[in-house]
């Protein structure tokens, strides 16, 4: 196409098959959108579960009925419960690290795989109401739909 043409399509605000292959689609975005995602549901698990891990045995109290477990196992105390509750926060916050490695790979579109993994993890998370999990399978569609985009 000569540079006269060009020039005319340009001014007139007409786009050739070259402008177009240039503009970026929404395609190419989901990696990026679905690592957000996925970053935004790790940190929320983190929030979420090292609260769990930091509550006092007042919170516990309050919270949990020990009356109820007490008539399924009469054992149990209040402090077996917080000990529960730190093991399952400290499991959840080593768990909630993935989806964010998981939106950093999906960032740099590498280890399709791995990024997928990471979203699949992420589901496990929980958070509060489960905003974590609900975050990390939209991330796990959108890296899914965009599998071509990864190297």
């Amino acid at each position: 196409m000569p540079e006269d043409e060009l020039r005319r399509d340009t001014i007139l605000g007409q786009n050739t098959a070259e402008d177009i292959s240039q503009q970026p689609s929404n395609r190419k975005s989901m990696p990026l959108i679905a690592g957000i995602l996925l970053i935004i549901s790790g940190i929320i698990a983190i929030l979420f579960w090292i609260s769990i891990i930091t509550m006092d045995m007042s919170t516990v109290e309050s919270l949990i009925d020990v009356s109820q477990l007490q008539q399924i196992n009469p054992a149990i105390t209040p402090e077996q419960i917080k000990e529960m509750l730190t093991l399952c926060g400290a499991i959840g916050t080593i768990i909630a690290v993935f989806p964010i490695l998981g939106g950093v790979l999906s960032f740099k579109r590498k280890l399709w795989g791995m990024t997928l993994v990471g979203g699949i993890l992420g589901l496990l998370t929980m958070g509060p109401f489960f905003a974590s999990s609900i975050l990390a399978l939209v991330g796990i569609v959108l890296i899914a739909i965009s599998r071509k985009e990864f190297q």
